[in-house]
């Protein structure tokens, strides 16, 4: 009977250091993985398009534009978002409000159905955005 009263208290200390040797083990191995959905709305830009006039530009994340247009003057400047296409790996972008076209890929015509992404900066150029001012 004393070899089991000596097991018992034994095992119960072992178990607190197993818990934080897990909590560690388990900290480890999430703290270098990107959260996808953090990912999706980082961006070093904001992106607008005039639903007028068809003006493409960006500004730097801190700077704001809209909603007059600088190249038209119509209050129709839309901040804008992209979707990602996983078929063949092609950001759209599109206009956040307003945009009739919808969220299909420019390339493959594919819906794209929980696929928006923040553009960058140099997604916002490649697409034909010039840089703004406020």
């Amino acid at each position: 009977m004393q070899t089991l009263k000596q097991q018992t208290p034994a095992r119960r200390s072992d178990w607190p250091i197993f818990l934080l040797c897990l909590a560690g083990l388990l900290a480890g191995v999430t703290a270098c993985q990107k959260n996808v959905s953090t990912e999706a709305i980082e961006t070093d830009a904001n992106g607008y398009l005039c639903l007028k006039c068809g003006a493409k530009l960006y500004t730097e994340r801190s700077v704001f534009l809209g909603p007059k247009c600088p190249q038209c003057k119509e209050d129709k400047l839309m901040q804008v978002v992209g979707y990602y296409c996983e078929k063949d790996k092609h950001l759209t972008i599109r206009a956040s409000q307003g945009d009739r076209q919808g969220s299909v890929c420019e390339r493959c015509q594919a819906p794209l159905v929980n696929a928006m992404r923040a553009p960058r900066e140099k997604d916002l150029k490649a697409w034909g955005a010039t840089k703004g001012h406020a």
